[in-house]
């Protein structure tokens, strides 16, 4: 398996807030592209959470309708898990031939779940939003992690050799 840093956000304690990157990565055939992310739960970390999720897709050549509803699925997922989870909030985006997978995992044991918006209120839309902008979403890990699927519109890169002696492909 081949490692790769395919965004840099700081450290915790740096002067950009507290998000980083855990690991970014591509796997073995078939080809898929995996990156990942933890941040503290503060509110910016929304904001940055979606563009860094826009860079991504756009490294990884996903169609611009595609990225549109995978960031706001993540700003959906990651404001939840702020609000109402629990510890830091990790992030991971998986794009393979067939799909993007987006989890967001917290610590907390609650699971997320639809709630009835009133006509006043400003919160109980977003996973609304995000059951009808993805294939399908839903709950795993003991409730920590919420995640959405997209089915993909474009096929990610096909394998190679990374060497003429290397026995791994890389994708």
């Amino acid at each position: 398996m081949t490692t790769t840093r395919t965004a840099t956000p700081t450290r915790p304690g740096s002067e950009n807030g507290g998000a980083h990157v855990v690991g970014a990565a591509t796997a073995r055939c078939p080809a898929s592209h995996v990156f990942e992310m933890a941040m503290e739960p503060v509110d910016v970390h929304v904001a940055k959470a979606r563009r860094t999720t826009a860079t991504v897709l756009k490294h990884w050549s996903l169609p611009e309708t595609q990225a549109e509803d995978a960031r706001l699925i993540v700003s959906e997922l990651v404001s939840n898990a702020i609000i109402h989870g629990s510890g830091d909030v990790r992030l991971r985006l998986r794009h393979d031939s067939h799909e993007l997978r987006i989890r967001v995992t917290d610590d907390s044991t609650t699971p997320a779940r639809r709630r009835r918006a009133s006509a006043a209120g400003l919160g109980g839309r977003g996973l609304h939003l995000v059951a009808s902008l993805s294939l399908r979403w839903g709950v795993a890990d003991g409730g920590r992690t919420t995640y959405a699927v997209i089915p993909s519109l474009t096929e990610a890169p096909p394998c190679r050799r990374a060497t003429q002696s290397s026995a791994e492909p890389t994708c």
